[in-house]
C-alpha cells in the first residue's frame, strides 16, 4: 500500500475514534449508513462535573479536545463483521485533515446522486487512546493495558475557524479541530463466560437495559411454542416482559379489539386484561395522553391483549421473540456498551436499619 499523505500532526496523533454515522443525525429512530474511523491528536481537558453536564456529556466523562489528523469509513457493522476492524492500521484513508465523505445511494425514483454527507453531532461512538503505532492488520485490540478503551461522544467538529486570519492559513496543517467527550466504564471488552444475566447483576443494571443500549443483543427471531409454553414462561426464558412479547407479535392482540362502555378507564381495562395503563397507550397512541383513572368515550374500539400470560400457547405457533437469551454465552473477544452507572442514595442503604421512632413511644 503507498504512503498515504498526512497533516503534520500525524506523528502525534494518540487517539482512533470510530462514530456512527447516522443518516438523520438527531433523529428518533437512528439509521446507521456507515462508520467514521478518525486520528487525532488530543489533549485531556477537563473533568466534567454535575455543574457542566448535559446533551452528550455526564458527570465523570473527561472533555478531550484537538485536531483531525485524517479519517476513513467503514460499513455499517454486521454480527459477522471482526468488532476490532475500525482498529486495523490499514484504512482507505480520504483528505487528509478532513472528515471523510459518504456518498449516499440515489432513492427510487430519483436518478440523480444524492449529496455527500460526513459524520456531524451528535454522533456517539468508542475511542482507543493509546500508541497507534501498535495497530496492525486486521484489526485487533492491542495489548497495551495503559491505553483507555472507552465510549465517546461527539460534541464539535469542524468550526473552530472564522473565515480568514490565521487560522485559515494552520488548518490545512493541522486538520479539523475536534472535540469530544471520552466515558470511561462505559464500554466492556467480553470475556469467556459472559452472558446478559451475569453482566447486568456485575453492573447494576437489567437484561431490558443492556438490550436497549446494545441493539445488536436485542435482535428478534422465530419460534415454535410448545406445549406449556405461556406468554409468562416465554417472558422468563428470552429475558424480557409479557407487553414486549405482545409488541413484537400483534395476533396476541384481540382480532376485533376492546369496545368501550359507560364507565371504562384505562386502569380498569388494564386490570381486566392483565396488562398495564403504559402498554395500553403504547397499543392505543390516540389515548397516549389520556389520564388512567378518566372515563373513556363510550364505542371506541381500542387494542388490547387477547391472551393472558399464564394462559397456556396453542403448541406449534410461530412466535417473535428476541434470540439472544439472558444465559446465553456472548462471544469473546467483541465489546459492547454499558449503561450510565446508576447513583445510589443513602436512603437505599437504610431499608435494613432500625429507626429511632419520632416522636418516642410514651412508656407508660
Amino acid at each position: 500500500m503507498s504512503a498515504t499523505p498526512v497533516t503534520a500532526l500525524q506523528e502525534v496523533a494518540n487517539v482512533r475514534l470510530m462514530l456512527q454515522q447516522q443518516a438523520h443525525p438527531g433523529a428518533k429512530v437512528p439509521v446507521t449508513v456507515c462508520r467514521q474511523v478518525i486520528d487525532c491528536a488530543i489533549k485531556q481537558t477537563k473533568l466534567i462535573s454535575s455543574r457542566d453536564n448535559g446533551p452528550g456529556i455526564d458527570t465523570g466523562d473527561i472533555l478531550c479536545e484537538g485536531h483531525l489528523t485524517r479519517a476513513a469509513l467503514l460499513p455499517p457493522a454486521t454480527a459477522q463483521s471482526n468488532p476490532w476492524d475500525w482498529l486495523s492500521d490499514e484504512q482507505a484513508w480520504q483528505t487528509p485533515g478532513l472528515r471523510a465523505t459518504f456518498q449516499p445511494a440515489p432513492l427510487a425514483p430519483a436518478t440523480e446522486q444524492p449529496r455527500p454527507t460526513t459524520v456531524q453531532v451528535p454522533a456517539e461512538g468508542v475511542c482507543w487512546l493509546g500508541d497507534l503505532s501498535l495497530l496492525q492488520t486486521p484489526g485487533v485490540l492491542p495489548l497495551s493495558p495503559r491505553a483507555v478503551f472507552a465510549a465517546a461522544s461527539l460534541l464539535m467538529i469542524g468550526q473552530a475557524y472564522g473565515p480568514g486570519g490565521i487560522g485559515l492559513q494552520v488548518q490545512p496543517e493541522l486538520g479539523e479541530a475536534i472535540s469530544f467527550a471520552l466515558k470511561p466504564n462505559r464500554v466492556l471488552v467480553l470475556e469467556t463466560g459472559d452472558s446478559l444475566n451475569l453482566i447486568a447483576e456485575r453492573y447494576g443494571t437489567t437484561v431490558q437495559t443492556l438490550r436497549a443500549v446494545n441493539p445488536d443483543l436485542a435482535q428478534q427471531g422465530p419460534i415454535t411454542t410448545a406445549a406449556g409454553d405461556t406468554l409468562n414462561v416465554l417472558a422468563a426464558r428470552h429475558g424480557t416482559t409479557v407487553d414486549y412479547l405482545r409488541k413484537l407479535n400483534p395476533s396476541l392482540l384481540r382480532a376485533d379489539g376492546h369496545t368501550t362502555a359507560a364507565g371504562d378507564t384505562l386502569k380498569q381495562l388494564a386490570i381486566d386484561y392483565d396488562t398495564t395503563v403504559d402498554w395500553l397507550r403504547l397499543y392505543n397512541p390516540d389515548y397516549d395522553r389520556s389520564p388512567r383513572s378518566d372515563p373513556l368515550p363510550v364505542g371506541v374500539t381500542l387494542e388490547v391483549p387477547a391472551i393472558r400470560p399464564s394462559d397456556p400457547l396453542d403448541p406449534g405457533q410461530v412466535l417473535q421473540v428476541p434470540l439472544i437469551r439472558p444465559a446465553t454465552l456472548l462471544s469473546a473477544g467483541g465489546w459492547i456498551y454499558l449503561p450510565p452507572l446508576r447513583g445510589v442514595s443513602a436512603a437505599d442503604d437504610l431499608w435494613d436499619v432500625d429507626l429511632t421512632p419520632d416522636p418516642p413511644p410514651v412508656t407508660p
